[in-house]
């Protein structure tokens, strides 16, 4: 739990601010605070014993009003199609692979200016 809040802190994913301070649209429409809630899981190796603790803080992304607390949503996906296209690619141009996972991936993270 703590290294997911370091995480979160490192990347300034939020603000904390008095409810009073919550601001409003240029519409006059007050932003919604959104609750939030800690999911843990236990993984475990294929005897039973425990390999680690995981924590992730998730929040009630329903509660949120589309063009008051959000604009545009965006979810990466990649068909499988395309995963074995490059994987052929690399093959036959003898490229290396490598994989990469992304921990502390965060979707409000600031773009570069020309990315936006």
């Amino acid at each position: 739990m703590e290294r997911e809040m370091e995480a979160m802190m490192k990347l300034n994913a939020w603000e904390e601010i008095d409810i009073s301070e919550v601001p409003y649209t240029t519409d006059g429409i007050r932003r919604t605070v959104i609750e939030s809630t800690w999911a843990f899981k236990v993984k475990r190796y294929p005897d039973g014993t425990v390999k680690k603790h995981k924590a992730r803080l998730c929040v009630c992304g329903d509660q949120q009003v589309e063009d008051v607390d959000y604009f545009e949503t965006y979810s990466p996906v990649v068909s499988w199609t395309m995963v074995r296209m490059i994987m052929t690619l690399a093959v036959n141009l003898g490229l290396k692979s490598r994989q990469v996972d992304y921990t502390d991936a965060f979707v409000q993270a600031s773009l570069l200016p020309g990315e936006e």
